[in-house]
């Protein structure tokens, strides 16, 4: 016989938005459940992970989880200018870590984390909204009355339920982490032109020690190159700051898509929120996005346990 199971609120995706959704769910009183496709929260990482010092002390993030950053450089081919601060404005985050540090205080206010849980399709029904998932190889039924898409890019209970389609534009980003001869724990860099990256940006994003990730984002679909092999050219070459890092040991590989659509995209339908990246709330300019994921993370979270108090689920509600 299949499983099921039947919550409140169902929160597909443990990124910054639906931790921070799943947290604030649960916090004011009700039974939520955390659906989280891969092994482990943060398994594979997906973001160069910059955020601002304001944002660290908004949320609260512990200081293991991020590396304060006082200096940013600027590169063009041509050209290179650092700007300094006497105290630190911005900062990198750990992702692994901070994305845990978010799943965990979920957790202890007793949300319920289901790992390798795959969301395959989305149904509704007269309570609300079905999920039939891949739950450890098993078929699995979740029942909630309200779910929150907080699954990224790929939006999958909306696109299951046929409300949206794929993004149309975004920004594609590939990026190495390395340990490094010279690293400059305090400085960031990012690097602009033609040799860097057609219709996007290069950067070098220090975590603190010997280690930096190095990457380059290009937009789509204004250009068709492969972010992965623009990046390897720039490595090869050792173009601009990159040269500065000397010897470089690699630790591992990141690729991300992040949508550039702005907020052409409806959040709110009868029993379902999209939230973060499904909801395309990411920085259109530099396509940043954590610090808002988890500020509109916990506004979703709020927003359906609200709804669930007053008893009304519709999308005029939400």
């Amino acid at each position: 016989m299949m499983k099921e199971f039947s919550y409140d609120i169902i929160v597909v995706g443990a990124g910054p938005a639906g931790s921070s959704a799943a947290f604030t769910a649960a916090k004011l009183g009700h039974r939520v459940a955390l659906l989280e496709k891969e092994e482990t929260v943060a398994q594979t990482v997906r973001t160069s992970g910059v955020t601002w010092m304001d944002s660290i002390s908004e949320f609260e993030i512990p200081e293991h989880c991020y590396n304060p950053i006082k200096n940013y450089g600027f590169c063009s081919p041509g050209n290179e200018v650092i700007i300094s601060s006497d105290i630190p404005r911005a900062a990198v985050l750990d992702v692994r870590k901070t994305y845990r540090w978010l799943a965990d205080k979920a957790l202890k206010q007793e949300a319920v984390l289901y790992t390798n849980t795959s969301v395959t399709s989305a149904k509704r029904d007269s309570n609300g909204i079905t999920l039939h998932t891949l739950s450890n190889k098993e078929e699995v039924l979740f029942h909630g009355k309200i779910v929150i898409d907080a699954s990224g890019f790929q939006t999958v209970v909306a696109k299951s339920l046929g409300l949206v389609t794929q993004w149309k534009r975004f920004g594609a980003g590939a990026e190495y982490e390395f340990e490094v001869e010279n690293a400059d724990a305090n400085t960031w860099w990012l690097m602009v032109g033609q040799d860097y990256s057609p219709a996007g940006y290069a950067w070098i994003f220090p975590l603190g020690g010997n280690i930096v990730r190095v990457g380059v984002g290009v937009g789509k679909p204004e250009s068709t190159e492969d972010p992965n092999e623009r990046l390897k050219q720039i490595i090869d070459k050792k173009l601009g700051p990159i040269a500065k890092l000397g010897k470089m040991k690699l630790i591992e590989f990141h690729y991300g898509l992040i949508p550039n659509d702005g907020l052409s995209r409806k959040t709110v339908y009868d029993n379902l929120i999209l939230v973060g990246d499904s909801a395309g709330q990411a920085n259109p300019l530099v396509l940043e996005g954590i610090r808002y994921a988890i500020r509109y993370g916990r506004i979703a979270g709020e927003t359906a346990a609200n709804a669930l108090l007053k008893g009304d689920l519709t999308e005029k509600s939400l």
